[in-house]
């Protein structure tokens, strides 16, 4: 008896002991800011996202928040930095002029892969088409440090793609801007799609049949 309440005694003493507080992990609270911000800025513009309101789906206080980011503009741009180098990753094979494919295959795959990535991240229209409708700072930063390259790569790989035969000979601005709406609105407006057509347009067969009706639009020939 004697040694089982000694037992009990150390089992009180160690529950009564204050807790080891679970360190926080730098990049999954990084990871935690992002998705609260993504999610933020798409539903509700800059204007409207409040970093309380970030802080508190990110789990984290509002002091943390901001030891990470400083201002809601910082915020957005440490957002977006994030969005386009996974970006870059999802697009840099088919972007890639060192590729031993032609100009117009990597086109058809550029085509694919944009399509892909806007259905994995379809916050990235509305919160782009948000901010580029007027020249704001952070529209002028983001054509800047991500978009115009971009742009012109775009237009570099249609252009070699028109050279070849394959492609309609149009502008290649006004083409690229076609591709990346035709790529992305189903997804940024994925309620009234499925209203619509009944079909979600995140759906793996209605992804495939997206791309090959902006392929057979933008081609005039087997590629």
């Amino acid at each position: 008896m004697a040694k089982s309440k000694r037992v009990d005694v150390k089992k009180k003493e160690v529950a009564s002991l204050p807790k080891k507080k679970t360190p926080r992990r730098p990049d999954e609270v990084k990871a935690r800011i992002i998705d609260a911000a993504i999610s933020a800025f798409a539903r509700q513009g800059f204007d409207g996202a409040r970093m309380r309101a970030v802080a508190a789906d990110a789990g984290i206080s509002i002091q943390l928040l901001v030891h990470h980011v400083k201002s809601k503009d910082k915020l957005w741009r440490f957002m977006m930095e994030h969005i386009f180098e996974q970006y870059d990753q999802f697009m840099s094979t088919a972007m890639s002029a060192r590729s031993p494919s032609t100009a117009a295959k990597r086109l058809k795959q550029a085509i694919a892969d944009l399509a892909h990535f806007t259905a994995s991240m379809p916050q990235l229209h509305r919160i782009i088409t948000a901010e580029a409708a007027h020249p704001t700072p952070r529209m002028l930063w983001l054509t800047e440090r991500f978009g115009k390259q971009g742009f012109e790569n775009w237009c570099s790989l249609i252009e070699d793609a028109q050279r070849e035969g394959a492609v309609r000979s149009v502008s290649p601005a006004r083409l690229r801007f076609a591709i990346v709406a035709m790529t992305a609105v189903p997804f940024a407006v994925a309620a009234e799609y499925e209203y619509f057509t009944g079909k979600s347009p995140f759906s793996k067969n209605e992804v495939a049949q997206m791309i090959d009706m902006v392929c057979e639009m933008v081609f005039i020939r087997e590629v």
